[in-house]
């Protein structure tokens, strides 16, 4: 009985303490010490002039054109069997995406600033931008997907994407042809 006894106790002992080592480790989330990056940024682009619908639909016809002629000569397929495209949020914890977005993050905020005529007249908001970013790392578009209310903020916000331009290539574990991300921009004043 003495060598059952023996043997018993540590086998209880090591199932309490495994037990007690997966609840508290399953209480830590290690995510709670990651603070979110505020990025702020500032539109500075021209408004569009105002032009008849029919122009601008030609126009912009064209230009699709030249974006998927220009795919084709990048030796990028254009079939839409072999396109594949996913869309995620710049802030995302996603681990697939995490390490990229960083290297997103780390290009874009060097060239933010606080567009200066929004700032004087004490100008805030949030802008969303939609990047698109090709599986060579080249800026494919960005598109305001959702406006401050103030042209210059939203300007600001797109003119970050235009002056930062080429960015890493997609990894291919991705296996994509184009990522679509998702940027808010937070612009705020304090005091």
């Amino acid at each position: 009985m003495g060598s059952k006894k023996a043997i018993l106790w540590p086998v209880i002992i090591s199932i309490i303490i495994h037990v007690t080592l997966l609840a508290v480790t399953g209480m830590i989330d290690l995510r709670d010490n990651i603070k979110p990056v505020e990025i702020f940024s500032v539109n500075i682009e021209k408004p569009e002039p105002e032009a008849s619908p029919a122009p601008k639909k030609e126009k912009k016809t064209k230009q699709e054109k030249k974006s998927v002629l220009t795919q084709k000569e990048k030796g990028i397929s254009v079939n839409d069997d072999d396109w594949r495209e996913e869309t995620v949020d710049l802030g995302s914890t996603d681990i697939k995406y995490v390490n990229y977005l960083a290297k997103i993050k780390s290009k874009i905020l060097p060239v933010w600033k606080y567009p200066e005529k929004a700032y004087e007249k004490n100008e805030e908001g949030t802008v969303t931008v939609k990047i698109s970013i090709d599986a060579n790392g080249s800026l494919a578009g960005a598109t305001l997907i959702s406006s401050s209310g103030y042209a210059e903020l939203d300007d600001g916000s797109l003119i970050v994407f235009q002056t930062a331009r080429q960015f890493e290539p997609l990894p291919k574990i991705y296996n994509l042809s184009r990522l679509h991300i998702m940027v808010t921009f937070l612009y705020k004043l304090t005091d």
